[in-house]
């Protein structure tokens, strides 16, 4: 009877996760699109903008994975300190669109570059909060199993 609480709570995190990451890659996919079609239309452009979207795609299910992992009560692995480790990326990528790409381009006076910096500007600040509401489910998780192996008692 005592492991039915932590049963309902780690299916809660795994299926809160599942949804998290899901809109998660919105954004990214939405980056990616953009940066994509900005290599084929713009020659000189360079392709950090799609790279940056894959790799950040590829730490977050690692992130997600990871929490859930240990969430289920997983042993720890090694690549689980890779998927913490590589946690740095999506918040990486988020700053360098909205202040490398979209704030710092923004005194540009011609219209086409200002609403360019304008639009990398906002998906940083997307993808910024996608990712801060991925971690927000790691931290749940953690009190969530916290309270439900120790009987809701703290």
């Amino acid at each position: 009877m005592e492991t039915e609480p932590v049963r309902a709570v780690e299916g809660a995190i795994q299926n809160l996760m599942a949804a998290r990451l899901g809109r998660a890659f919105v954004p990214l996919g939405v980056v990616f699109i953009v940066g994509l079609l900005r290599v084929l239309l713009t020659p000189s452009a360079d392709a950090w903008v799609p790279i940056g979207a894959v790799l950040s795609v590829l730490a977050t299910l690692g992130y997600g994975l990871r929490v859930v992992q240990l969430a289920l009560s997983r042993p720890s692995r090694a690549w689980m300190t890779l998927a913490q480790l590589g946690s740095l990326i999506p918040l990486g990528y988020a700053l360098y669109l909205l202040g490398w790409e979209g704030l710092r381009l923004l005194s540009l006076s011609s219209l086409p570059q200002f609403a360019n910096a304008t639009l990398h500007a906002v998906l940083g600040v997307w993808v910024l909060r996608s990712w801060m509401k991925v971690v927000e489910i790691e931290r749940l998780a953690r009190i969530m199993l916290m309270n439900s192996q120790d009987g809701g008692t703290t």
